[in-house]
């Protein structure tokens, strides 16, 4: 291939000729000039035109067409030849540039090799969508039913759980209000103690003393003093006569007297405008249960025994030792008496016989015979008082 001239530079320049000719042509053309004025203007029509050479559009064009340009506007032979020797030497035009054919487009192959790839992987997928769907996905399916079927049914039994759960919880909340409520149980060595003394006094070095015990001997002791029995007081007075409060230790057992503070239905606190005081209510003593008054009305309206009122056995057992001695005395009785030869007994001596025979028995069978236990005798329970039961020594 090679490089053609183009032509938009020399449209140009014969443009800029023509607009030059055209402002130095006008003073020329007037038939009227003088031959002087002609002269002139010829010399100022080859310096534009010199100019024009040396203009940056023009410089770079060849030879031929800046010697065209120069003849079309008006100049004669030896003038566009001077005026092309004045100016400077042009540099000698590049030679063409040749290229090599392109090689053959290798678009076909590649559009087969797509197409092949594409076959490939179309049959591919068809083979295993038909493995996947003919063996795969009916163990998929099945397994998903059976996971299915299994979480209804943990669902379901979740459901009648929560449901018995709910109606458990309401059976409750309707026989909360009738169910005895808890009774704070001191131990015996605490429940006769009425100050932080005591308490100390019957504790020793132990720490285990119950909580509802210290807070009731410590607002016992600000009663009695005749101080406010503020929630502040009362740790006052507990840090200050109990040392094992003030240990390390002794925060844990100070969240402890609070929480129970402030959760035991026995303390109440008694708010005002100006401080709150606790108080301490001892618990009242439950009702018997309906099968224990029943059984104390039946103990009251049974005859009370006295203590010499004779047994119903008395009579038998009068009659068994009268019945023994007797037999003893006709026993040992017998064997000083002589015996008449050639007289038969009669029934009183058969009698006898029959009566050493019993008594021998009765002797054997004893000797013989285990321990058996005996059972305890029965003694009458005291009457019930209700007054006795769980009487706190704060109810004085």
């Amino acid at each position: 291939m090679v490089d053609q001239p183009a032509d938009p530079p020399a449209a140009s320049i014969t443009t800029q000729l023509e607009h030059n000719e055209l402002v130095t042509s006008q003073p020329i053309q007037q038939p009227d000039a003088s031959h002087a004025l002609a002269a002139n203007d010829r010399t100022e029509l080859l310096e534009k035109a010199r100019a024009f050479l040396d203009s940056p559009q023009v410089r770079n064009e060849d030879y031929a067409a800046k010697r065209r340009f120069l003849a079309e506007k008006g100049l004669n032979e030896p003038e566009v030849v001077g005026l092309l020797q004045e100016l400077p030497p042009q540099a000698p035009l590049v030679p063409p540039r040749t290229y090599p054919q392109p090689p053959p487009s290798n678009l076909p192959g590649l559009l087969l090799g797509v197409a092949r790839i594409f076959s490939w992987v179309a049959g591919s997928s068809a083979a295993l969508l038909i493995i996947y769907f003919r063996f795969i996905y009916p163990r998929i399916a099945q397994t998903f039913q059976a996971r299915h079927a299994l979480r209804t049914h943990q669902k379901e039994l979740l459901g009648r759980l929560t449901t018995s759960l709910e109606t458990l919880k309401a059976t409750q909340a309707e026989t909360a209000a009738v169910l005895p409520r808890l009774v704070v149980d001191e131990e015996d060595q605490y429940r006769e103690c009425q100050t932080l003394d005591d308490v100390l006094k019957a504790s020793g070095e132990s720490q285990d003393v119950p909580d509802i015990t210290l807070l009731r001997c410590a607002i016992a002791d600000l009663s009695g003093d005749k101080k406010p029995t503020t929630a502040e007081a009362i740790f006052l007075v507990l840090e200050g006569k109990v040392s094992w409060l003030r240990d390390d230790e002794g925060s844990v057992r100070h969240e402890r007297l609070w929480q129970t503070l402030t959760d035991s239905p026995l303390l109440h606190e008694e708010a005002s405008e100006e401080t709150s005081s606790w108080t301490y209510t001892p618990p009242t003593p439950p009702p018997p249960p309906p099968l224990m008054q029943s059984l104390y009305a039946l103990q009251a309206a049974l005859p009370t025994r006295t203590g010499d009122e004779p047994s119903r056995f008395q009579h038998t057992l009068n009659a068994l030792t009268d019945l023994t001695g007797y037999i003893a005395t006709r026993t040992y009785d017998s064997f000083r008496r002589t015996i008449e030869p050639g007289v038969a007994p009669g029934v009183e001596e058969e009698v006898k016989r029959e009566i050493r025979a019993l008594k021998g028995l009765v002797l054997n069978r004893r000797a013989f015979m285990p321990n058996v236990p005996r059972m305890p005798s029965y003694t009458p329970a005291p009457p019930f008082n209700p007054d006795s039961v769980n009487v706190s020594p704060r109810s004085e």
